[in-house]
């Protein structure tokens, strides 16, 4: 059943591109935190492998809401691994890449964090310049990921 919620079709379109790319750079975040959740070292070991679960959980909280607006919009989430890695904007840390130290780690993470933040800001500003733009809902949803990515 197609959804009506008085969005133009180009309009979903461009809102499902963002919140797509969005929930990708979520997954690619998630794998590089559980890679380093798994390979954390040190004498703070525990206290960063702890740290790194709670970052995960946080995430995959986050792709579950994302992958829900884009439902909301009578859209479909994109579900295969190869599309996540096709639409991120998010450096992975490769295997061939030596593993960082704790702090390092923790380090590239806010980095990414950081990332995720300038990207949503652009692409709101994107979704502003879309013609037949009135995707409040999305607009209040991106905002309130910047919100919480900051503390």
């Amino acid at each position: 059943m197609a959804v009506n919620i008085g969005l133009e079709e180009d309009m979903l379109e461009a809102s499902k591109t963002v919140l797509n790319n969005l929930l990708s750079d979520h997954f690619v975040l998630l794998v590089k935190t559980w890679n380093f959740h798994w390979n954390v070292q040190g004498a703070s070991f525990h206290s960063y492998h702890v740290f790194m679960e709670d970052l995960y959980h946080g995430l995959i909280e986050d792709i579950d809401a994302i992958a829900e607006r884009i439902r909301a919009l009578g859209e479909r989430p994109i579900g295969l691994l190869a599309g996540y890695l096709a639409h991120n904007r998010l450096k992975e840390h490769a295997d061939s890449e030596a593993l960082p130290d704790a702090r390092q780690m923790l380090t590239l993470l806010s980095r990414d964090n950081d990332t995720m933040i300038r990207e949503i800001r652009r692409d709101m500003e994107q979704l502003e310049k879309q013609e037949n733009t009135d995707d409040a809902g999305t607009a209040n949803f991106l905002g309130g990921m910047i919100e919480k990515k900051r503390k």
